[in-house]
């Protein structure tokens, strides 16, 4: 009996640091690889850990550094790095860059090298009006928001690999909180996509529908070969098309992208447009009345077009822009212009 009863002593000595052991072992994984235990919110409360944790492409403790960077002349412009970290075996900490800016209101149509294609963009509207392209998003605020100085956005680049829908959810619930705390969340909260639009796969120009449209001309030499473009389907509320290194057109009366257009600071009557009166920044980013409808048109060039420039049968811009807008504007029910 006496050696059963050490038996089982030593047995119960061994088990119990071994399960103490394994308590421990899950704790810590629960503490460094999960949110269990973690801050419900981040980023001074912008930012909730499930839905960071959602648009990241790995698990992994979500966290934001040092907090938000804001500043006080301007409740809705901060930046804030959220990031996702795991000790597990092969991991890497993931990072997401959110921040609120204002822009010109026609921010996702110029070609500054900051914003996703809008021809691969996903946009959506219905609910939040935003856009996911390229792991980069970004979600319009209410327009109470907007002050003289342009409309506010919520901007978000995630890493390659995130879910699009994620990232558009993440946004709008962070364009929310933004603009409840700065006391602009005016008509209720803005609804995030539950799905959103394949990007278009490249095909070859049609000359004589260039982007699908007829009456468009190739923006480019009549010498060109294996040329590609690039077509999102509908052209309501916001459309483009890029002929890869030619040009990139776009089109929207998507009403919460154009109020913004005409708030923005810059905003002015512009030269004459395919016979049509235009208010714009420039000659090619401009907003025109379509059949009583306020809408907004632009033409980017690319390399291709800048280097051929003065090669015969390569097109004017203005041109271009004027055969566009006629071309979209009819498509859109556009009537013709007055004099």
């Amino acid at each position: 009996m006496r050696d059963g009863s050490s038996r089982a002593a030593l047995g119960r000595k061994v088990i119990a640091p071994v399960l103490a052991i394994g308590v421990l072992a899950v704790g810590a994984h629960l503490w460094l690889n999960t949110n269990l235990f973690a801050d419900d919110e981040v980023c001074g409360g912008l930012v909730t850990t499930d839905s960071a944790a959602a648009a990241f492409p790995s698990s992994g403790r979500v966290s934001d550094r040092d907090g938000p960077d804001s500043r006080p002349d301007d409740r809705l412009a901060f930046t804030c790095t959220v990031e996702s970290s795991s000790f597990l075996p092969g991991s890497e900490t993931e990072h997401m860059r959110i921040s609120g800016t204002r822009e010109r209101g026609d921010f996702p149509f110029t070609d500054d090298g900051r914003w996703p294609n809008p021809a691969t963009t996903s946009f959506f509207t219905g609910g939040a009006t935003g856009a996911v392209g390229e792991d980069h998003g970004w979600v319009l605020l209410p327009g109470a928001c907007t002050t003289k100085d342009g409309p506010a956005i919520v901007e978000g680049y995630a890493p390659e690999g995130s879910d699009p829908v994620q990232l558009a959810r993440l946004l709008t619930d962070v364009a929310n909180k933004a603009a409840e705390q700065a006391g602009c969340l005016d008509k209720g909260p803005l609804g995030a996509p539950t799905a959103l639009t394949a990007s278009p796969e490249p095909r070859p120009v049609d000359d004589a529908a260039v982007c699908g449209l007829q009456g468009l001309t190739f923006p480019g030499p009549e010498v060109r070969t294996g040329a590609k473009e690039s077509v999102q389907e509908s052209l309501r509320p916001t459309w483009a098309c890029e002929v890869a290194g030619y040009a990139t057109y776009a089109v929207t009366q998507e009403p919460r992208i154009v109020e913004g257009i005409l708030s923005s600071p810059g905003f002015k009557e512009q030269p004459r447009v395919a016979g049509r009166q235009v208010s714009g920044f420039d000659p090619r980013h401009v907003v025109a009345d379509c059949a009583g409808v306020p809408t907004y048109f632009s033409l980017e060039f690319g390399r291709s077009y800048q280097d051929a420039v003065g090669a015969p049968g390569t097109p004017r811009r203005q041109d271009l822009f004027d055969d566009f807008v006629e071309a979209a504007g009819k498509r859109l029910g556009c009537s013709a212009p007055t004099s």
